[in-house]
């Protein structure tokens, strides 16, 4: 009875302090920053949701920052709270986030500590899963998120920078004007070393981090996401050669992707570039499950809504259904099924494992797969009568391949394989009749092998491999497929 006592105090002191839809918080900590906070709650959220962090550019407000990125909408429909940080004039005559100043970018002081204790204060009184915490924001705030994922690497999980800079490329307003123009350059290791020196003793791992910049910015040059992308690799134990590049991503000829495994195949950083475009947010607006955000001066419409994918990047998207079927199936395994929870109107386009077929049902909401002897995704695309589409949503599906075959990349378009002992690097690709460029160099950039290859080819090279480290690069379509293979 005692304990029951003392408990019921505390559980109403929580649920009597967490309110739902847009606030303005106060009395969050000491706010050594002297920034505001704002923060968005939907009204129905399940225990354990996850948390974002979105920080605004500058001459924005934490307002405007959320109308025209779109994440309140996300929030409703995918279930996580946000956190609003919001500079004030009397810091900053532009309303920057000073992610510039030794006193605003080191840990536990200034603007990080009072944004940190804006993160603590959700978690006090909301029901928040410390695993999912996540930071984004837009050019300053891009910059600061770099600051918190430096920082704090325990509390965040993942990050997606908008036109920003690495983490200390200034250190005053002269450097910062120098940084954004892109004219800030530094090893890997350097920009690693700037992040790990922050907190020496840390030995867990740092956040992975999804980087979008138009390549067309004036504000913060674009060369910037390159130099992003040394630092976050480094940190995060992978090297500066993209593993994947897809051109016209999710059909988006203005849209490049690029993305950066380490070498237990995660994906640890990812860049999106997209063409022509200036300083903003990337939106696609409109009311369709992958659309949303409001267009002005720093948010374009480009058909492509960042802050979806920056959230498909964290993983807290909740799909509108899953695909059904077997996850793994034997080689040359034949006539599996495979279903979606159909609409009415809705067309669907699928895409199967290299080597695979689809012998029925293609354009439904089931389909009938052969398969060969690569692993990967059965994938999905839902297009409505309306024209808006979902997807892709993904199934891997393992199989069985024979002995002796060493499968170093597999995908819906081309299957590598590099065999040690014959020294070759066999090439198949999805299309039989489609011409892929292969390519083989050392890591510092070296070419070994350039040759045009047919379908399902064998190219045996002509000087074997000595140990070490090699990239295959197979260029199909628009696509250009990255992979390293360790010869010993």
């Amino acid at each position: 009875m005692k304990t029951f006592i003392f408990l019921l105090p505390l559980i109403i002191c929580k649920v009597s302090f967490s309110q739902t839809g847009w606030q303005k918080v106060t009395g969050f900590g000491t706010n050594p920053g002297a920034l505001n906070m704002f923060s968005y709650a939907p009204a129905t959220l399940p225990t354990n949701a996850p948390l974002i962090v979105v920080m605004h550019g500058c001459t924005q407000n934490a307002i405007q920052v959320s109308t025209q990125s779109g994440w309140n909408k996300l929030a409703d429909n995918h279930h996580f709270y946000i956190v609003y940080p919001e500079q004030i004039s009397a810091n900053n005559g532009s309303n920057c986030f000073n992610w510039f100043l030794p006193a605003d970018q080191s840990r536990d002081l200034g603007e990080p500590a009072s944004i940190k204790q804006m993160v603590d204060y959700m978690k006090s009184h909301y029901s928040i899963d410390n695993a999912r915490i996540f930071v984004t924001g837009l050019s300053a705030g891009a910059c600061m998120s770099s600051v918190m994922m430096a920082d704090y690497p325990e509390i965040f999980n993942k990050g997606a920078l908008i036109a920003g800079v690495p983490f200390k490329a200034a250190t005053d307003i002269f450097g910062a004007n120098t940084a954004t123009a892109g004219n800030v350059t530094k090893t890997a290791q350097q920009w690693g070393d700037l992040v790990r020196n922050e907190n020496p003793s840390y030995m867990g791992a740092f956040p992975k981090v999804a980087i979008f910049h138009g390549s067309a910015d004036n504000v913060v040059n674009v060369k910037n996401a390159t130099e992003l992308v040394k630092q976050w690799t480094n940190v995060n134990s992978a090297d500066q050669t993209a593993d994947l590049t897809i051109n016209n991503f999710n059909g988006n000829n203005l849209v490049t992707k690029n993305s950066y495994y380490d070498a237990q195949k995660n994906e640890v950083v990812q860049t999106y570039i997209i063409t022509n475009m200036g300083h903003a947010i990337a939106l696609d607006t409109g009311s369709c499950y992958q659309q949303g955000g409001v267009t002005a001066t720093y948010a374009v419409e480009v058909n492509f809504f960042s802050s979806f994918w920056a959230a498909y990047f964290f993983g807290i998207l909740k799909a509108p259904y899953t695909i059904n079927g077997l996850i793994s199936v034997s080689s040359m395994q034949n006539n599996v099924i495979y279903t979606i929870s159909g609409s009415g109107g809705s067309a669907y386009t699928w895409s199967v494992p290299n080597g695979a077929s689809i012998i029925s049902g293609q354009g439904s909401n089931s389909i009938t797969v052969n398969f060969g002897t690569t692993s990967g995704y059965v994938s999905v695309i839902e297009t409505s009568s309306s024209s808006c589409k979902i997807g892709p949503l993904d199934l891997w599906v393992t199989v069985d391949s024979p002995s002796g075959i060493n499968v170093l990349f597999t995908n819906e378009d081309v299957n590598i394989r590099y065999d040690q002992y014959t020294n070759t690097v066999m090439i198949d690709t999805k299309n039989k009749e489609e011409q892929s460029q292969v390519k083989i160099y050392q890591l510092n950039g070296q070419e070994l092998a350039h040759r045009k290859l047919m379908g399902t080819s064998t190219l045996t090279l002509e000087n074997t491999l000595k140990p070490g480290c090699y990239i295959v690069e197979v260029g199909v379509s628009n696509t250009v497929h990255r992979m390293k293979i360790l010869v010993y």
